[in-house]
Protein backbone atom coordinates (compact mmCIF):
# COMPACT_ATOMS: atom_id res chain seq x y z
CA UNK A 1 0.00 0.00 0.00
CA UNK A 2 2.76 2.18 0.58
CA UNK A 3 4.31 2.67 -2.87
CA UNK A 4 0.92 2.34 -4.12
CA UNK A 5 -0.24 5.62 -2.04
CA UNK A 6 3.02 7.41 -3.02
CA UNK A 7 2.54 6.78 -6.80
CA UNK A 8 -1.40 7.48 -6.71
CA UNK A 9 0.17 10.71 -5.31
CA UNK A 10 3.01 11.71 -7.55
CA UNK A 11 0.10 10.72 -10.36
CA UNK A 12 -1.97 13.26 -10.57
CA UNK A 13 -0.85 16.79 -12.24
CA UNK A 14 -2.05 19.11 -9.49
CA UNK A 15 0.16 18.07 -6.86
CA UNK A 16 3.46 17.22 -8.85
CA UNK A 17 2.65 20.50 -10.28
CA UNK A 18 3.08 22.26 -6.71
CA UNK A 19 5.87 19.50 -5.00
CA UNK A 20 7.51 17.30 -7.83
CA UNK A 21 8.57 14.33 -6.46
CA UNK A 22 8.42 15.47 -2.80
CA UNK A 23 6.36 13.11 -1.60
CA UNK A 24 7.77 10.96 0.94
CA UNK A 25 6.63 8.39 4.06
CA UNK A 26 8.24 9.74 7.23
CA UNK A 27 10.17 12.34 8.13
CA UNK A 28 10.84 15.16 4.71
CA UNK A 29 14.53 14.53 4.08
CA UNK A 30 16.51 17.63 5.84
CA UNK A 31 16.53 20.64 3.44
CA UNK A 32 14.47 19.45 1.02
CA UNK A 33 12.25 22.73 -0.31
CA UNK A 34 8.79 23.41 0.03
CA UNK A 35 6.12 23.43 -0.59
CA UNK A 36 6.32 19.06 -0.02
CA UNK A 37 3.82 16.39 1.47
CA UNK A 38 4.91 13.78 3.83
CA UNK A 39 2.48 10.28 5.05
CA UNK A 40 2.97 8.42 8.36
CA UNK A 41 0.90 5.31 8.87
CA UNK A 42 -0.67 5.88 12.43
CA UNK A 43 -2.38 2.57 13.07
CA UNK A 44 -3.90 -0.22 10.92
CA UNK A 45 -4.55 -3.88 10.51
CA UNK A 46 -5.89 -6.86 8.63
CA UNK A 47 -9.92 -6.59 7.94
CA UNK A 48 -11.90 -9.40 9.75
CA UNK A 49 -15.45 -10.70 8.76
CA UNK A 50 -17.65 -13.92 10.35
CA UNK A 51 -15.41 -16.11 9.47
CA UNK A 52 -11.51 -15.15 8.61
CA UNK A 53 -9.40 -12.62 7.44
CA UNK A 54 -11.42 -10.35 4.48
CA UNK A 55 -8.43 -9.99 2.06
CA UNK A 56 -8.51 -6.70 2.98
CA UNK A 57 -6.16 -4.36 5.19
CA UNK A 58 -7.38 -1.02 6.78
CA UNK A 59 -4.59 1.48 7.69
CA UNK A 60 -5.05 5.07 9.22
CA UNK A 61 -2.51 7.66 7.22
CA UNK A 62 -1.73 11.36 8.42
CA UNK A 63 -1.04 12.75 5.21
CA UNK A 64 0.80 16.41 5.80
CA UNK A 65 0.74 19.12 3.33
CA UNK A 66 3.75 21.50 3.95
CA UNK A 67 4.19 24.99 2.97
CA UNK A 68 6.07 28.52 3.38
CA UNK A 69 2.27 30.21 3.44
CA UNK A 70 -0.71 28.98 4.91
CA UNK A 71 -2.41 29.06 2.15
CA UNK A 72 0.52 27.26 0.14
CA UNK A 73 -0.60 24.27 2.44
CA UNK A 74 -4.10 24.52 2.49
CA UNK A 75 -4.32 24.52 -0.94
CA UNK A 76 -2.17 21.17 -1.50
CA UNK A 77 -4.41 19.80 1.44
CA UNK A 78 -7.71 20.51 -0.58
CA UNK A 79 -6.48 18.64 -3.70
CA UNK A 80 -6.17 15.88 -1.42
CA UNK A 81 -9.28 16.48 0.76
CA UNK A 82 -12.02 19.16 -0.71
CA UNK A 83 -15.43 17.84 0.35
CA UNK A 84 -16.37 19.43 -3.22
CA UNK A 85 -18.98 21.23 -3.94
CA UNK A 86 -20.11 23.85 -6.81
CA UNK A 87 -16.81 26.35 -6.32
CA UNK A 88 -14.63 23.19 -6.58
CA UNK A 89 -14.15 18.90 -7.81
CA UNK A 90 -13.86 17.01 -4.65
CA UNK A 91 -10.54 16.18 -3.82
CA UNK A 92 -8.16 13.15 -4.94
CA UNK A 93 -9.17 11.09 -1.62
CA UNK A 94 -12.39 11.69 -1.16
CA UNK A 95 -13.72 8.18 -1.85
CA UNK A 96 -10.87 7.19 -4.30
CA UNK A 97 -11.54 3.22 -5.54
CA UNK A 98 -8.80 2.14 -7.95
CA UNK A 99 -5.89 0.22 -8.83
CA UNK A 100 -1.86 1.60 -8.36
CA UNK A 101 1.00 -0.71 -8.72
CA UNK A 102 -1.33 -4.11 -8.06
CA UNK A 103 -2.49 -3.00 -5.39
CA UNK A 104 -6.59 -1.85 -5.19
CA UNK A 105 -7.25 0.76 -3.17
CA UNK A 106 -10.11 2.46 -1.77
CA UNK A 107 -9.69 5.94 0.55
CA UNK A 108 -12.03 8.04 3.06
CA UNK A 109 -11.36 11.36 4.51
CA UNK A 110 -11.93 11.18 8.34
CA UNK A 111 -9.97 14.37 9.85
CA UNK A 112 -8.66 17.72 8.51
CA UNK A 113 -6.67 20.21 10.66
CA UNK A 114 -3.65 22.84 10.25
CA UNK A 115 -0.81 24.55 12.62
CA UNK A 116 2.60 25.75 12.11
CA UNK A 117 5.89 25.05 13.01
CA UNK A 118 9.65 26.83 11.86
CA UNK A 119 13.08 26.27 10.54
CA UNK A 120 15.99 28.05 9.81
CA UNK A 121 14.40 29.51 7.05
CA UNK A 122 11.62 31.01 9.18
CA UNK A 123 7.67 29.72 9.14
CA UNK A 124 6.45 26.88 8.19
CA UNK A 125 2.91 26.05 7.71
CA UNK A 126 1.18 22.56 8.06
CA UNK A 127 -1.88 21.16 6.68
CA UNK A 128 -2.80 17.73 8.03
CA UNK A 129 -5.22 15.33 6.24
CA UNK A 130 -6.25 11.69 8.26
CA UNK A 131 -7.06 9.23 5.61
CA UNK A 132 -8.44 5.66 5.89
CA UNK A 133 -6.93 3.24 3.00
CA UNK A 134 -8.32 0.22 2.40
CA UNK A 135 -5.71 -1.64 -0.05
CA UNK A 136 -5.66 -5.86 -1.21
CA UNK A 137 -3.65 -7.00 -3.64
CA UNK A 138 -4.84 -7.35 -7.17
CA UNK A 139 -6.05 -10.19 -8.25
Amino acid sequence: MDEALRDLLLGTAAITDVVARRVDWGVRPQGDGLPAVTLERISGGALMNMNAPSGWDVDRVQIECWGRTYKAAKDLSLVLASPGGPAQPAGLLVGFRGERLGVRLRTFIVGRRSDSDSDNKGPVHRSSVDVVVWHSLYT
